[in-house]
């Protein structure tokens, strides 16, 4: 495989069909290190020299083979960074099957990213050698990866009770405001006194605010 380095971005860039796929320099190496933590490998981990180089990618996939000839393979594998406490709290909630509400973010701010979509659902799991947690909305059998190493609060649906909630978290200083020139989405919503949406009705703006400060309203109220 023609791997290649991007040390202006930070990136392997790997062949992909006709294209082209990329994995962080820091995404190789927090893998292959976490992989040789758990598997008590040492020689799996990174070496000195090994950050942003081609051996390091070899390095990273050798760990993922590992992992994938290992008896730990059969569990759910969570991103290098992730809480145990948000890991644990997501292989509940996956084993009970129980609808969810995810709010991601900067778990160094605390800050969220106002995330509306794939968000809401149950919590399931990959298949192959890294199975990792889904987001699964309602009606679906598939769904999207977790950046649980990003998770700042899992909120159970039907009571709205934190399930987890990361000591960084902070609610994000919403406001509503209506727009100062004409237009069909008069009412405003502001993000810390940036505009981060508009809608034609103030009820569907409160919603939104409700839902981006952890209320369990349903999305397509303001959608």
């Amino acid at each position: 495989m023609n791997v290649t380095l991007n040390p202006e971005q930070r990136l392997y860039v790997i062949p992909c069909g006709d294209g082209y796929t990329c994995l962080g320099f820091d995404n190789a190496r927090g893998h292959a290190d976490q992989i040789a933590a758990r598997l008590q490998r040492p020689d799996l981990a990174f070496a000195p020299g090994d950050h942003g180089s081609l051996e390091g990618y070899a390095k990273y996939q050798a760990a993922i083979a590992a992992w994938g000839r290992s008896p730990l393979t059969q569990q759910t594998y969570f991103d290098p960074g992730t809480d145990p406490k948000a890991a644990r709290a997501l292989e509940n909630c996956r084993r009970d099957s129980r609808k969810v509400r995810l709010v991601l973010g900067d778990t160094a701010t605390g800050r969220s990213w106002l995330d509306e979509h794939d968000v809401v659902g149950r919590i399931g799991r990959s298949t192959g050698t890294m199975k990792v947690p889904l987001l699964v909305e309602p009606g679906e059998d598939g769904g999207t990866a977790i950046l649980t190493n990003c998770l700042l609060r899992l909120i159970a649906w039907d009571s709205g009770r934190d399930l987890y909630r990361h000591p960084a978290y902070r609610v994000p200083g919403l406001a509503i405001q209506r727009a100062p020139e004409q237009t069909d989405l008069p009412w405003q919503v502001l993000h810390d006194g940036t505009v981060v949406a508009c809608f034609s009705e103030v009820g569907k703006a409160g919603a939104y605010l409700a839902f981006m400060c952890g209320e369990t309203v349903e999305p397509r109220v303001f959608q």
